[in-house]
Formats: C-alpha cells, sequence, structure tokens
C-alpha cells in the first residue's frame, strides 16, 4: 500500500472546509446506526459542549474515514467513494441539517439576515458543492447515499416530505428526530433569540474543531479495502446481507455494469426489512434449498457456496454465463424474501380464488402467526411452488399435527425440523410430481410413536387457564372442536371435515369457568387447582362471557344452550355441575381432539 494512501488527522469540520464530497458505493450497506449507536453520537458531542469553554476547550476521537479517489470526466471537483464512516459521516450531516432547521425556526425580522448567512454557509461547507463540467455549472451533494437511500436522504435535507419505504428510512428519520430533540434541549435552555443563535454557533464550532478523525485517503479501491478490512475484521458489524450484496456487486464492478444494477435493485429490496429478520430469512432459504441447517457462525461463507459457488474464491467475473447466473440467483432470492414476507404475515402467497374458502387460507395466518410454528417455514417456502389446494392442504396437516405434538404433548421437535428441510427439498426437487401421501405417513408414525391418544390425553388434562395470560392453547383447542361438531355428529370417519362456513375469529373467542370463580357462587369439590383445568372450562363469545360472569350453573346453562358455540349443546344433558361431571366433560373433550387432531 506504499505510496497509495495519505492518512491525515482532522476534524469532520475541516474535512469538508477542504470541499471533499463522498459517495457511498452501490455495494455498501444502508445507513445502520440504532437508536444506541445514536445516543452513544449525541452523548459524546455533549460531552464536549459541556466542557468547551475557552479554558478547557476537548476533542473527542470519532474514528476513522477511509475514503478511494473517484475521478469524474470534465470536473476537478475532490469526489471520493466512501469506503468505511458512511455511519458517522451521515449521522453528523443529520446534525448539521437539525442545525439549520433549528436557525430557521429562530427567524425574526431582526435577525433574518444573519440567519440567512449561517443557514447559507452550512449548506455550502456541509450540503452542496458548486461544481462546472464543460462550461456548465451544476450543483451537487457533498453526501450522496447509497440508491435505496438516497432519495430519503435528500428530501431530507431539503425539508420534503419523507416516505418511509425501508427500514434504512425509520432508522434515518429515528436518528434525525433524536438529534433534533438534542438540539432544541441545548439551544432552548437559551432566553434570548441571541443567546439561542450563539448556542447553534457553538455546536457548529465543535463540529469544525473538536470532532476529530483519521481520514484515510486511498488512490486504489485495492488499498482502502484492504485497509477496511484490518479496521473491521472482515466487516465487523456488517450483516451478512449486507457481505453477500458486496461481494455480488464487487465481482460484477469491472465489466458487468447493467448486471450490476439489475443485482444492486434485488438487493435493495431484499434488505429493506430489520437485519434480524434479514438473517433469519437466509437461515430459512438455505435450510429450505440445502435440506440442512447453516452453521450458526458461518452463515455468510455456506450460504455462499451454497448459491454462489463461482465466485468464492475470485474478485472478479469476467464471463458472461457467471454473471449472468449471479443476476439470477440473486432475483430468485428476491422472489423468495417476497414469499418469506407473505409467510410471516399470514398473507395467502397465492391469487385468491375458488376452490379455496376465506377458512382455508386462514390456517396459514394460524399456523403461522398464531401458534407460531416458526420450524414450518423452510418447509413452506418450497411449498409455493406446489398447486394451491396442495399448499392448502400440507398447511392444514401441519396445523392439527404440530398442535399435538408441540402445543399439547410439548415434544422436542428438532427431528421434525429435520424432515420439513428434507422434504423442502423434495419439492424443490420435482414440484410437479410431489405427493404429500410420505409426509404424511411419516407424521402419521409420529402419532402412533410419541404423541399417542395416551400421551395427547394427559397433555390436554394438563392444560390449565392462566390468569394472566392470553390462552391461545385453549381458544384455538375449543373454536377447533367446535368447527368439528357436525362431523363427529356423522361418525368422525375419514379425514377430518371442519365447518369452513364461518372463519372464527380468535380475538372474540374467551375461556369461560363452568364452575365460577367467584367464591359466592363456589361449587363443593372446585379448589384453586382444578378450577382452572380443561374439565371446568368453555368457549363463548365476548358478549356471552359477560352474561355468564359469576352466575350459577343453572343460570350459565340457559346462556351456553344458545351460544354461538355448538360444542355447549353438549350441557344440554347436564343438569348440574360437580367434580363428576367435570370428569365427564374432559374425557368427551379428549375423545373428539383425538380423532381432530390427525393427519
Amino acid at each position: 500500500m506504499r505510496n497509495t494512501i495519505d492518512p491525515s488527522y482532522t476534524t469532520i469540520g475541516m474535512l469538508f472546509e477542504k470541499n471533499f464530497l463522498f459517495e457511498v458505493p452501490k455495494y455498501q450497506r444502508y445507513y445502520s446506526w440504532e437508536d444506541e449507536q445514536v445516543d452513544d453520537f449525541i452523548k459524546d458531542v455533549n460531552g464536549i459542549y459541556l466542557h468547551d469553554t475557552s479554558e478547557n476547550a476537548i476533542e473527542h476521537f470519532f474514528g476513522g474515514i477511509v475514503a478511494v479517489e473517484k475521478k469524474i470526466p470534465g470536473s476537478n471537483r475532490q469526489q471520493r467513494e466512501l469506503i468505511d464512516g458512511q455511519q458517522r459521516i451521515t449521522t453528523t450531516l443529520l446534525l448539521i441539517i437539525a442545525l439549520i432547521r433549528k436557525y430557521e425556526m429562530l427567524k425574526d425580522a431582526s435577525h433574518s439576515t444573519l440567519i440567512d448567512n449561517r443557514v447559507h454557509k452550512l449548506r455550502q461547507k456541509y450540503l452542496f458543492y458548486d461544481d462546472e463540467i464543460n462550461r456548465e455549472p451544476l450543483t451537487v451533494q457533498k453526501l450522496v447515499l447509497s440508491k435505496a437511500d438516497k432519495r430519503y436522504f435528500e428530501d431530507l435535507i431539503e425539508a420534503r416530505e419523507c416516505i418511509e419505504q425501508r427500514d434504512s428510512h425509520k432508522r434515518i428519520n429515528r436518528a434525525f428526530k433524536k438529534l433534533e430533540k438534542f438540539v432544541a434541549s441545548v439551544v432552548d435552555a437559551g432566553t434570548t433569540v441571541d443567546a439561542k443563535i450563539d448556542t447553534l454557533a457553538k455546536i457548529e464550532n465543535i463540529v469544525h474543531n473538536n470532532c476529530t478523525i483519521i481520514f484515510i485517503d486511498s488512490k486504489t479501491r485495492e488499498s482502502a479495502y484492504k485497509l477496511f478490512q484490518v479496521l473491521n475484521d472482515r466487516g465487523a458489524g456488517l450483516t451478512e446481507g449486507d457481505l453477500l450484496k458486496s461481494k455480488t456487486l464487487e465481482v460484477l464492478e469491472k465489466h458487468f455494469d447493467i448486471k450490476q444494477n439489475a443485482v444492486q435493485d434485488a438487493w435493495d429490496e431484499i434488505l429493506q426489512d430489520e437485519p434480524k429478520q434479514i438473517e433469519q430469512f437466509l437461515r430459512y432459504y438455505y435450510a429450505s434449498a440445502r435440506g440442512s441447517r447453516v452453521g450458526r457462525a458461518s452463515l455468510y461463507d455456506d450460504f455462499l457456496k451454497q448459491f454462489f459457488p463461482d465466485i468464492v474464491d475470485i474478485d472478479d467475473v469476467i464471463d458472461e454465463a457467471t454473471a449472468t447466473k449471479i443476476v439470477d440467483t440473486v432475483e430468485q432470492i428476491l422472489r423468495e424474501i417476497r414469499t418469506y414476507r407473505k409467510l410471516t404475515a399470514g398473507d395467502w402467497p397465492y391469487d385468491v380464488g375458488q376452490p379455496l374458502t376465506d377458512w382455508d387460507r386462514k390456517r396459514l395466518d394460524v399456523l403461522i402467526r398464531f401458534l407460531d410454528f416458526d420450524i414450518a417455514y423452510p418447509l413452506l417456502l418450497a411449498a409455493v411452488q406446489l398447486k394451491q389446494k396442495d399448499f392448502a392442504e400440507l398447511v392444514h396437516m401441519l396445523e392439527r399435527f404440530m398442535f399435538r405434538h408441540k402445543s399439547v404433548c410439548n415434544l422436542g421437535h428438532q427431528k421434525l425440523s429435520e424432515l420439513y428441510m428434507q422434504e423442502a427439498v423434495k419439492i424443490r426437487g420435482d414440484p410437479g410430481n410431489y405427493r404429500l401421501t410420505g409426509l404424511r405417513t411419516t407424521l402419521k408414525e409420529y402419532i402412533e410413536n410419541e404423541c399417542t391418544d395416551a400421551v395427547f390425553k394427559v397433555g390436554l388434562s394438563n392444560l390449565k387457564y392462566r390468569t394472566n395470560g392470553g390462552n391461545k392453547i385453549l381458544r384455538y383447542l375449543f373454536s377447533t372442536l367446535d368447527e368439528h361438531m357436525e362431523w363427529c355428529r356423522r361418525g368422525a370417519i375419514g379425514i377430518p371435515a371442519p365447518q369452513k362456513g364461518t372463519v372464527i375469529n380468535y380475538d372474540n373467542v374467551t375461556i369461560e369457568h363452568i364452575a365460577s370463580q367467584s367464591p359466592g357462587a363456589a361449587i363443593p369439590g372446585f379448589t384453586s387447582e382444578n378450577i382452572h383445568k380443561l374439565s371446568n372450562l368453555t368457549l363463548l363469545t365476548t358478549v356471552e362471557n359477560d352474561r355468564a360472569k359469576n352466575k350459577a350453573y343453572t343460570a350459565k346453562k340457559e346462556i351456553y344452550l344458545v351460544s354461538e358455540y355448538t360444542i355447549n349443546e353438549y350441557f344440554e344433558g347436564v343438569d348440574d355441575w360437580s367434580v363428576e361431571s367435570a370428569e365427564a366433560w374432559e374425557r368427551y373433550l379428549q375423545e373428539m381432539a383425538c380423532k381432530v387432531f390427525v393427519v
């Protein structure tokens, strides 16, 4: 790197005063500072402010800025690609914008000229540069963010409406609001406009004189990236998605501009969510395609080998076929994450239409969002390649089985996770010929060997109402049994067949204590131990539950017999409520559940 870098110790303000212009390369990550980092930045600036007197001025080191020279045809401006330091520079300019906004709020007749002059100087120093190319004047920004954040940042600078379209936009907005609040808290301590203007000037001077950095100006990208890697340990703090984006864009940099733009657009959409959500998607997708889990600490390396094997050990792609393969792979990842977003939201991933009902489509939301069986994601990501009817059948089968196996019997699911991943690979290999019979047979074996009727009944008996919980397991159990009442009356023959005419709103389902919890309506034999057990519970609508509250059984029975839920017709033959009748009710529920929750 000899003679290719020029390090200097300077301040952020002096750096911009020298008219360096920065552009975030397309393969760099987006604005990623969370509240904690922004709070630390504000704390550092405020620390300088509190000690910044003529007798006791202090400096604070804000880290390194690594940039590489970028020639602009027809211009002599000092354009740089910002390799490292995007977060610090962007946050500093957000502070400058907050200062400008506060200046403009203070403008009155006696200070208008002064404030206009101050604002103009800030904009020219930190935000804009007047250039000339081929005798044509133009104004350019001193900091241009990556494509996904570029327009949002420009709108923020110009105080236009800022529309948040991705997570990085939300982070920029949160950071700006925090900086605005900090500026207001310091400035508004002044009692006059003059005092407030002086405080704004003091913060300006802090950025110019006291916020120190090491600015490393490189002549070549190779040298800049070597420094970046040394300083950041292969991008410490970068997400796996950021690294994959960077790698796929870098190898296309020299020879495939159009393909690189297509890959960048795809990654911009892929990486628009929270980093943790993106990481989880990458893990699920890897498992769905590979049939096994990715390493706990090797997501980037494993994912690169699985989906981009041709570029693992190279820095530059020169052949068209490999470049096209990269584009196709990234666009496939984009299609997969679009599906994943629908799945996580419980949204049906097919066009709505016959022969499925709203009840069928609701099963996905129940499986994923209500019952929270995220173990199914790798399989579901692959299963969207099946016909819509087969996908619906799979979702309903998983819902019934997982409730029995995990929610009630509380059995481990590592082997199930491996099974679902292997089934995903089978689907991806030949979706047109895939049949659910193999998976159904395997799940039946799990029921026969692990979550048998005997084990299931014990698990049901152990279910308890929680006074401080949502009781979603109980609400789901009773609601599902109610949907299958007609099928049970007809002899419970074949695959469970629910009534699909009404989609149950679980928010409207409440769990009712048959023997009241109120001491005034207590029934002998019911204690704090068994009053919350399955044997003493049923379901009612919210309105029905309010009517039945704390009443004696004979009064409640009248409400049960006209309830919206037909399962309560059972109580027509129960004249009084006792421990014995509760035990009979539990046995009735257990037998019905063993018939319903099968595959």
